[in-house]
């Protein structure tokens, strides 16, 4: 077997001219393998909105919905997050396949987040808002009871719509006059679920994207002494020179073809209808009676 300086004097270039430094064996230069750069995240921007930390934002001060994207069940959340080990436990048995082993993250979305400027307020709320749907999920009316299994199932489940009322009624019972309200909406057509809303409430509209960071980054819902107060203006358009002097002229000639128009209708009226003459009476002629058949029929 051939050594290994061998193998590599076949690949050594023959010098054209022979010198000392010729004669030294020199190997060629091993061609390193090109490896991939490692994948490196880049950094999350660091925006300036506001504070995201649990001091700016105590527990209570906003109250997340999530909801079932097929059964349109609920969950409440005092976090931006769903955590499995609690949100199982506002999941009530309600019939077969009605209780999952665990929570998906692809089947619930958030459609509504609620922030209080008190955070005491917004405790109490949670908790009413667990129990008005315990009693929504165990009271039932005679024509639930008559209903099939798998039908009332769905009926409980759907939570959507109760769920935005009992707000409605929390928010007029619980919250105090200095104390507000804000309420953020993926689809504000929600908010029609509940017949009426109280003056604390302040309603806004949130994006998919951040419905559930941006309510911690804007930090407390703080209200100032004179209150949340919301003033439309619209920008009434101001009239030229050229078109203030063109106006009355304008009136004016409508006022002159209103005229003209009376006139042609007061003279149309006045010209006197053909008279038409009086259509004789057409008497219509007596038909025979037909002979009563009797009830017998003869087959042959």
């Amino acid at each position: 077997m051939r050594t290994q300086l061998a193998l590599w004097a076949r690949f050594v270039p023959l010098p054209k001219v022979i010198t000392a430094e010729s004669l030294t064996l020199t190997f060629p230069d091993k061609k390193k393998r090109k490896t991939k750069e490692p994948f490196r995240r880049e950094k999350p921007v660091q925006d300036n909105v506001g504070d995201m930390s649990r001091e700016a934002n105590p527990l209570g001060s906003h109250i997340y919905f999530y909801t079932h994207i097929t059964s349109k069940r609920v969950i409440y959340s005092l976090y931006q997050n769903l955590y499995n080990a609690k949100a199982m436990k506002q999941v009530t048995f309600m019939g077969k396949k009605s209780v999952p082993e665990a929570l998906r993250k692809d089947h619930w979305t958030p459609f509504l987040t609620a922030s209080f400027t008190n955070p005491s307020t917004g405790l109490k709320a949670f908790q009413h808002l667990r129990e008005l749907r315990k009693l929504h999920e165990t009271n039932w009316d005679i024509e639930l009871k008559s209903k099939k299994m798998r039908e009332r199932s769905k009926i409980l489940q759907d939570q959507r719509g109760t769920s935005i009322a009992d707000l409605a009624a929390i928010a007029k019972r619980d919250v105090k006059e200095n104390e507000k309200v804000r309420i953020r909406w993926m689809n504000i057509y929600d908010a029609e679920y509940a017949k009426e809303w109280p003056d604390c409430v302040v309603h806004d509209v949130e994006t998919q994207k951040g419905i559930r960071f941006h309510a911690r980054r804007m930090g407390r819902f703080m209200v100032d002494e004179q209150g949340v107060q919301i003033v439309t203006k619209e920008a009434v358009p101001q009239l030229g020179e050229d078109v203030k002097e063109a106006v009355p002229q304008l009136e004016e000639g409508v006022k002159k073809a209103v005229l003209r128009l009376e006139e042609g209708v007061k003279a149309e009226a006045q010209v006197e209808a053909p008279k038409v003459e009086s259509i004789p009476e057409v008497k219509s002629e007596a038909v025979p009676e037909e002979p009563k058949k009797s009830g017998f029929a003869f087959w042959r």
